[in-house]
């Protein structure tokens, strides 16, 4: 199981566990069972909606857990842990079975108090939920939860205006977790989690089992490869690409940074810049549309903006976040005198761009079919799906076209790169079903008892009316509070915590919500904890917080940008013309490049005097300023200065300042 700065678990068929004389064990059968019959039942329920809310919330947590306690059951070394994940996974059974024979009366006759059969599966399914989260992501959101029922139950005992409440009874504490009221465990956010973010766990399953990594590795060494420092670009562009479909941060590190991460080291990088740029390139696919992780669709949710305007505000950001890593990855390998990949290596032996195209033509259509059905405003989950049924009908016809002269054979190919896609996007989706639904019991809690009001006025008052403030204690509290999760619970707790305090104070909605995103998923890469960084440092055998802190260098954007979302709404395309728009780009992405040069000292080939490197950091507070004239003025300094640079690079060595390019 995939646990918190680890190798994220795989769930492919051809590595089924198997017997001494090599039939696969029952227990691989029924997981393959279990998968199949989860992938179907969501299909039909997304397409025909023939289950109420409630029961498809618990059939869709209900095949969670038992997916994740088989996989225990199959791999557990000891005897008694195999029979733990069989008996946990009957009880999990047996909870959904419970909840889906008496919903009527659920719904209709204890909506105001439990019955003791309630009671007893609440605990059950608690206890369930508990253990698996502990399982897939280790102690801390598990811990969190259990804090919050606590204090939900007892807050009657603090002094504190900002933590007393009068107290949740047994009865109401356990109902709130999941029946009869049908929250936390079995809240909005499993509903979230069940029609949205498992189609989009499929649809990326199927993307990698079709040779999606293989593809956009290796366009990505085509496009940037040769280049100065061409290794760590081919990681930036790769692992943006496929952390946009990735729900976590850390197991987007540990999947692309395996392959991406040696190859920067062997073209010369530090151990802790090749962690750092792998941790701040993954952590960026969080914010790039057109499916941001699968949050977006969150945002959508908690908000009710359209899904195209929330593709829309974060386009900018995330193209300058991109812009910037690119430059200061550049500006390092120049600076360390570093090349691109040799022609002659291995890593740069792979087909020709047109011949590669070709060869994955089928993973290209279904991207650009998915991002189409989207912003022509597709239901998500009806996008999701017909973009994966193209990929499967595409890979089943390239493969009959490959063994056209043995179709069987082709089809059996077919087959199993479905089944491997299938297998890895429903673990990875019951993993993220199961934190989701544990991180909905805490936001719950804080919503019952009225701590999360309370935090937002305590914040405004803190703030004392000056919008700078306000945004320093958000920010802060977005990193603390997006430590150690995935994505989408990290947003989940912030959206609770730090946007009603901005929108109340004026904010838009939508900039509230982008920046108190932005925060949650930048904690991944800030000390003291910064576990995308801790995976990347581990796979790199490099210094932990050296790692961190070159990572936090590395993805200042994405420490600025939120609070430019606020000042200069223009840049989520809240306001102004597109002049304003564009203007605000170019100027954004021109004050990055100018502080990368001055932290690096570089911009082409030899060092930076002082007096340039401060040109370069003044002329970047100017950039800032969300005033039109000045942005402009800025951007002709920018260009002057670094005219003046590549001059003076140029006439010292005349031969590297244009190879470097």
């Amino acid at each position: 199981m995939e646990r918190e700065g680890s190798e994220p678990a795989r769930w492919l068929p051809d590595t089924l566990s198997r017997t001494s004389s090599g039939r696969v064990r029952s227990s691989s059968l029924l997981l393959m069972g279990v998968v199949l019959f989860m992938v179907i039942s969501h299909v039909i329920q997304l397409w025909w909606l023939v289950l109420p809310s409630g029961q498809f919330k618990a059939l869709h947590l209900g095949l969670g857990l038992i997916v994740i306690f088989l996989l225990q059951a199959q791999l557990a070394q000891r005897q008694v842990w195999r029979w733990a994940g069989w008996v946990m996974a009957a009880a999990a059974l047996a909870c959904f079975i419970y909840v889906y024979s008496v919903f009527d009366a659920l719904v209709s006759e204890r909506m105001f108090g439990p019955s003791l059969g309630d009671l007893v599966v609440g605990c059950v399914l608690l206890v369930l939920a508990l253990v698996a989260a502990t399982r897939a992501w280790g102690i801390t959101i598990p811990t969190l939860a259990i804090v919050a029922l606590v204090y939900g139950s007892f807050g009657y005992l603090l002094d504190s205006d900002l933590f007393y409440h009068s107290g949740i009874g047994f009865e109401r504490l356990i109902s709130y977790t999941s029946i009869p009221f049908f929250q936390g465990l079995l809240g909005s956010m499993t509903g979230f989690s069940g029609s949205l973010i498992f189609v989009f766990m499929i649809f990326a399953g199927l993307l990698k089992s079709t040779g999606g990594i293989d593809f956009i590795l290796s366009v990505s060494g085509r496009l940037s490869g040769r280049t100065a420092g061409g290794p760590a670009k081919v990681a930036v562009i790769g692992s943006g690409m496929m952390g946009m479909i990735s729900g976590s941060t850390v197991a987007n590190v540990a999947s692309t940074g395996s392959i991406t991460i040696p190859i920067m080291k062997k073209n010369g990088f530090a151990p802790e810049q090749a962690g750092a740029v792998e941790a701040v390139a993954s952590t960026g696919g969080q914010f790039m549309p057109p499916i941001m992780g699968l949050t977006a669709f969150l945002i959508v949710g908690l908000t009710g903006i359209s899904y195209p305007t929330v593709m829309a505000a974060a386009l900018m950001p995330a193209l300058i976040y991109y812009g910037n890593l690119l430059i200061a990855v550049h500006f390092t390998a120049v600076a360390g005198g570093l090349k691109g990949i040799d022609p002659g290596e291995e890593a740069a032996q792979t087909l020709r761009l047109g011949a590669e195209v070709r060869q994955y033509a089928h993973l290209i259509a279904g991207l650009a079919l998915l991002i189409y059905l989207l912003v022509i405003n597709v239901p998500p989950a009806h996008a999701g799906i017909l973009a994966s049924v193209f990929i499967v009908t595409a890979e089943f016809a390239k493969q009959l076209f490959i063994h056209r002269a043995r179709p069987i054979e082709g089809a059996r190919a077919t087959c199993r790169r479905v089944l491997s896609g299938l297998y890895e996007g429903v673990g990875n989706a019951a993993q993220i079903a199961v934190v989701i639904a544990v991180i909905g019991i805490i936001v719950d809690m804080m919503t019952i008892t009225g701590f999360a009001q309370k935090l937002s006025n305590l914040i405004l008052a803190m703030a004392g009316g000056e919008l700078w403030v306000l945004l320093l204690l958000a920010a802060s509290s977005c990193l603390v509070f997006g430590l150690g999760m995935p994505t989408p619970a990290a947003y989940s707790i912030v959206a609770v915590l730090g946007a009603p305090a901005l929108v109340e104070f004026g904010v838009h909605l939508l900039a509230a919500h982008m920046f108190v995103f932005f925060y949650a998923n930048m904690s991944a890469i800030t000390p003291p904890v910064a576990l995308a960084a801790l995976v990347g440092s581990k796979i790199a055998s490099g210094n932990y917080m050296a790692t961190a802190l070159r990572a936090t260098r590395l993805g200042l954007p994405g420490f600025v940008l939120p609070i430019l979302f606020v000042v200069s709404p223009e840049l989520l395309m809240l306001e102004g013309s597109w002049f304003d728009r564009a203007l605000a780009f170019l100027a954004l992405l021109a004050l990055f490049v100018a502080l990368n040069a001055a932290l690096t000292g570089t911009a082409f080939v030899d060092g930076m005097s002082w007096p340039m490197r401060g040109a370069m950091i003044g002329t970047a507070i100017l950039l800032a300023w969300p005033n039109a004239a000045m942005r402009l003025v800025g951007l002709a300094v920018i260009v002057i200065l670094f005219a003046m640079e590549r001059h003076r690079a140029s006439r010292r060595h005349p031969i590297a300042a244009h190879d470097v390019m």
